[in-house]
């Protein structure tokens, strides 16, 4: 889906810089294009608020004190559904022509109980019973700050845009996982990765303005990290971090007035976060697809 909206959106200027030629000259419009970027921009604000209805699941592995653990699923292991709806909501300020700042939040909270375990399964060095109950828990607050800088315009208007993005992503990440028929001491089946520091996010995008109230986005962000120390320590020992991230949207915007849109967006987010130091090792694994719906406020 985001591939052939990225094709569709290298295509489609061509097409509007034709469509307009035919109501105006060449020039005419060169020579407005040209006043219009000469002019200071001022400071626009956008915010955006999204309901994403994705197919996803999630999964979280606890390694303690050196004993083996297992990866527990919240689809396969908890019973949990494969479809959910989230919440995501976005900030943008953009200063120039060609400099913008993004700051974005979105969060995942699942809960799946009293699934029966099919195998014996490890988590923060407990081991549980076949057959027993189990809860299923895992907070995730997820979120971005990145600043985009476009890059060149081609286009018989200057229509179609191409961006670079940089910037960093922090997650709040909590998991849970226990049994009402066996109990654990000291909170064992809970863990909090306190540790992760935020990670760097780099990519390009592109963006397609027609006439003056369509506008189409599509850009892909991520992250890969291997190792890097967090300057923390749990238990005596030093913390480090190892993070694959990618974020890909495709969206279409529609204004209705000059203050209010309408957005209609396809999302892929991919997050494995690892925290590990001397004999513990967390994991979070996450990944999800689908469109989201929502509206924008510009200013």
């Amino acid at each position: 889906m985001v591939l052939r909206l990225a094709l569709l959106a290298l295509l489609l200027p061509l097409l509007a810089s034709a469509a307009l030629a035919q109501g105006m000259s060449e020039d005419y419009v060169r020579e407005r294009t040209r006043a219009k970027y000469q002019r200071p921009y001022g400071l626009s604000i956008e915010w955006d608020l999204l309901g994403y209805g994705a197919l996803f699941d999630q999964q979280q592995k606890v390694r303690a004190n050196g004993l083996p653990a297992d990866r527990i699923g919240f689809v396969d292991d908890a019973g949990g559904a494969p479809i959910g709806a989230f919440l995501d909501t976005e900030l943008r300020v953009r200063w120039s022509w060609n400099d913008s700042i993004e700051a974005g939040y979105s969060f995942q909270i699942l809960r799946a109980f009293d699934d029966t375990l099919d195998e014996v399964t490890r988590f923060n060095g407990v081991t549980y019973p076949k057959g027993v109950d189990s809860d299923f828990g895992s907070d995730w607050h997820d979120m971005h700050l990145t600043y985009r800088r476009d890059l060149f315009r081609i286009g018989l208007a200057d229509s179609f845009t191409l961006f670079a993005l940089v910037g960093l992503e922090w997650g709040v990440i909590k998991t849970h996982f226990g049994s009402d028929t066996f109990s654990v001491q000291n909170d064992r089946d809970e863990e909090r990765m306190r540790e992760l520091l935020p990670w760097y996010t780099a990519g390009l995008g592109m963006e397609l303005q027609l006439g003056e109230s369509i506008r189409l986005t599509a850009s892909g962000r991520g992250t890969y990290e291997v190792g890097v120390p967090t300057f923390q320590r749990r238990q005596g020992d030093d913390m480090k971090q190892s993070i694959i991230s990618i974020t890909g949207l495709a969206s279409l915007e529609w204004a209705v007035t000059d203050w209010f849109s309408l957005i209609l967006r396809a999302k892929y987010r991919y997050l494995k976060a690892k925290l590990y130091g001397g004999f513990r090792s967390d994991q979070f694994l996450w990944w999800s697809a689908g469109p989201e719906i929502g509206v924008g406020f510009r200013f």
